[in-house]
């Protein structure tokens, strides 16, 4: 018992040394810039207005044969009066680590998007913080995201309205009281000097329909109106910025790094612009940090001290070319010499004049990963990981305290590695005491079991491949289909056969991966508005196999009204009561499960089914159907459904897929916890369902190898190439694996 709680503990301690080495927090330090080229206590009379939209793209704007952007601006790009720029932001592209970079010029932590749904007060140096400290006076309007209420709970805004950000379902509601506020602050500029608002509903229509479709026509539209009506209000001095957090992929969610979801416009429109032509500056691409130096010089503050930026010249030069004509060269030379500050921290020196390289540098040091502390934990993962394949004595663990003492004292990683293997080798050998587990499978003598015996192989060997690992889905279709396939011809099963048809056609069902992503799928198809009825039918049709399989082997009447209370919560067949029925969902399968009707699978099952979108509950029905037909003593098939399981409901390795919406199915009101496990289920509750079969099966053991041989080799792959592949791809798989390692390990030691 002692040693398997060594185990254990040697694995969460490798584990968050592997967090801290992947994604170290900010290098950033709280200190106050000072120093600033406007000296004079007062700011120029114009007004700055901010309209932040939540997930704007930059073709949303830049694409003008698109019948998806924003026409508004055409009038003022004729006369000059715009410039326009296309602006990278770093992943991971979600709104609150996006809105520090903004405040701040930072690149903020990876860390950050644990708190993006609760963050808290934002203590470093940043836009607001120096305008209200140098202009105590002057008055900060919001209205939007609650978001920036929680980063600035204080009395940094004059009056202000923050308005739930994670009801994804809402695309009016929201943004009609941004506009009220707006409006109303339109009508009374004398009383205010910054105005910030930030919409909502662009967003929330990409997470429950896609980047493209009439709702988001019919917002950029309703943008276009609220635009023109700010610019009639603007006097020759004032300035509008419109400008998105982050982008949306085609499918409409966020959070990696492809073309769609990191570019973003940034349009400057104010009168006092001298006469420019649009298309020299729409071709111009900046970093979105760039916009929080630009944004000091507009509102005439001091840069932030961490800000990594550099300044948009050309914006500066065309605003201020009249009224202060030598101030350009003041404003890059405080640039150059806040960027410098960050770089001597390090004992850096660089001799440049070149804002670009200068920023360039100081961002390679701000987030630099820890290679020496992700080596360490590789090593305690490999060793724990060996001494558990083997019941070594609890001695044997001495090797790893000396390793980790060594380096603690030592910080020589090199050296406390070599005589960490020189004991670890001495230790064991001089043990003569340790017995091999007997995890080996008896194999028949059939291609199919001959085929698995190489499985980890392969799919070790596809992770050297950066295709192979954005379409990681391909290997485990190809695994399980053959598998299927060769089973069906050995035993010439008629139920495998089904199962193995079924599989093959649910692979169609939702395209992911990245290579083929624009390639319409059968559920894009079901989805566009010319086929609902077929949706309908379809929907239908699942429901009356949902309602045999969940009364199967047990009748229970009450269980006919779910897939009837999904259908009309899905189709909003009683009106606004419509959207409150999954509760009544929730109690219902509740009691079933109370009463001992329902198992835990067919509980997990059925949550799903209303969790998951409309056309993908053919996806939950098929599933379904395996898990009946399959015996739970073929362990390797169990396995290999857990892993398809994952992408077979359109997932994949990417941040960006997961279904935001699903957390807000039948609540009323925002309750993180039960949002995120909702949203965690109906990620990966498939796969849970799956390794909840495979925990009764007794070959336990040997899947408890393949994952534990997976999660290493693929930890080693991972620091081989995390430069290219440090969110949009690994992070989410990797936490998968470690949190897939964990219930094993449990279930290995409940076993034991």
């Amino acid at each position: 018992m002692i040693s398997q709680l060594f185990v254990i503990c040697f694995h969460l301690f490798g584990f968050l040394l592997l967090m801290q080495g992947l994604f170290p927090y900010s290098s950033s330090i709280n200190n106050i810039n000072n120093r600033s080229c406007f000296d004079s206590q007062e700011s120029s009379k114009h007004h700055v207005i901010i309209m932040l939209i939540d997930a704007l793209r930059a073709d949303y704007v830049f694409n003008k044969n698109h019948s998806y952007v924003l026409k508004s601006i055409e009038k003022f790009e004729e006369k000059g009066k715009v410039l326009s720029y296309k602006l990278r932001s770093h992943s991971p592209t979600v709104t609150l680590p996006r809105l520090k970079a903004l405040l701040t010029g930072t690149i903020p932590s990876f860390w950050d998007i644990i708190f993006n749904y609760n963050s808290s007060k934002l203590e470093l140096d940043n836009l607001l913080f120096q305008y209200k400290r140098k202009y105590p006076e002057n008055k900060i309007i919001f209205y939007g995201d609650d978001t920036w209420i929680k980063l600035f709970p204080n009395d940094i805004f004059y009056r202000s309205k923050g308005l739930q950000s994670f009801f994804v379902t809402d695309f009016k509601e929201i943004d009609l009281n941004v506009t009220d506020g707006l409006y109303e602050e339109l009508n009374r500029m004398n009383d205010w000097n910054l105005l910030i608002v930030h919409y909502l509903g662009l967003d929330h229509i990409g997470h429950a329909y896609g980047a493209f479709n009439s709702f988001i026509q019919d917002k950029l539209i309703e943008y276009d109106q609220i635009i023109e009506n700010i610019l009639l209000k603007m006097t020759k001095n004032d300035i509008l910025i419109i400008t998105g957090d982050h982008g949306m992929a085609d499918k409409g969610g966020h959070g990696g790094s492809s073309y769609a979801e990191t570019y973003v416009p940034a349009i400057f429109i104010s009168h006092q612009f001298k006469e420019t032509k649009y298309s020299n500056s729409m071709n111009e691409e900046y970093l979105q940090i760039d916009l929080t130096p630009t944004l000091s010089a507009l509102l005439e503050i001091s840069i932030p001290s961490n800000n990594l930026g550099i300044l948009i010249e050309n914006i500066l030069e065309k605003f201020y070319q009249k009224t202060k004509p030598n101030l350009l060269k003041c404003l890059i030379n405080d640039n150059e010499r806040q960027l410098y500050s960050l770089l001597s921290n390090k004992k850096l020196s660089i001799y440049s004049n070149n804002l670009k390289l200068i920023r360039d540098q100081a961002m390679l040091i701000s987030n630099q990963q820890d290679l020496i502390i992700l080596l360490l934990s590789i090593t305690l993962f490999f060793s724990s990981t060996i001494l558990l394949w083997f019941n070594i004595e609890i001695k044997s663990f001495l090797s790893i305290i000396i390793l980790i003492l060594l380096y603690t004292i030592t910080r020589k990683l090199l050296i406390s590695l070599s005589i960490y293997a020189i004991c670890f080798c001495f230790i064991v050998i001089r043990m003569n005491k340790t017995k091999q587990i007997h995890y080996k499978l008896k194999y028949e003598n059939k291609i199919s079991n001959l085929f698995l015996i190489f499985y980890p192989l392969l799919h070790l060997i596809s992770l050297f491949s950066s295709s192979f690992i954005e379409e990681e889905h391909q290997i485990w279709y190809y695994f399980l289909s053959t598998y299927l396939l060769l089973k069906t011809i050995e035993t010439k099963s008629f139920k495998i056969l089904i199962i193995f048809i079924l599989s093959r056609f649910i692979r169609s069902w939702n395209q992911t991966g990245n290579k083929w992503l624009n390639l319409k799928d059968v559920g894009d198809f079901l989805n566009q508005s010319e086929n609902g009825n077929i949706l309908i039918l379809v929907h239908v049709i699942s429901s009356i196999i949902f309602i045999y399989l969940v009364n199967k082997p047990r009748q229970y009447s009450i269980s006919y009204l779910l897939p009837l209370i999904v259908i009309i919560y899905r189709w909003n067949l009683i009106g606004d009561l419509s959207s409150l029925t999954p509760l009544l969902y929730y109690a219902l399968i509740a009691l079933l499960m109370i009463v001992n009707r329902f198992s835990l699978e067919t509980f997990l099952f059925s949550l799903l089914y209303i969790l998951c979108r409309s056309h993908n509950s053919v996806i939950i029905i098929v599933h379904m159907i395996s898990y009946r037909f399959i015996n739970e003593n073929d362990a390797r098939v169990l396995f290999l459904f857990s892993q398809s399981a994952f992408y077979h409901l359109g997932n994949s390795n990417s941040f960006v897929t997961i279904d935001i919406s699903s957390g807000f199915v039948g609540i009323p009101i925002y309750i993180p916890i039960i949002h995120g496990i909702f949203i965690y289920l109906s990620t990966y509750g498939l796969s849970i369902i799956w390794l909840l079969k495979l925990s009764k099966n007794e070959q336990i053991i040997y899947l408890i190898q393949m994952t534990l041989i997976n999660c290493i080799f693929s930890l080693c792959i991972f620091i081989q190439r995390y430069h290219l592949f440090i969110w949009t791809v690994f992070a989410p798989k990797l936490v998968y694996l470690c949190a897939q390692t964990a219930f094993h390990l449990f279930l290995f030691f409940m076993i034991k």
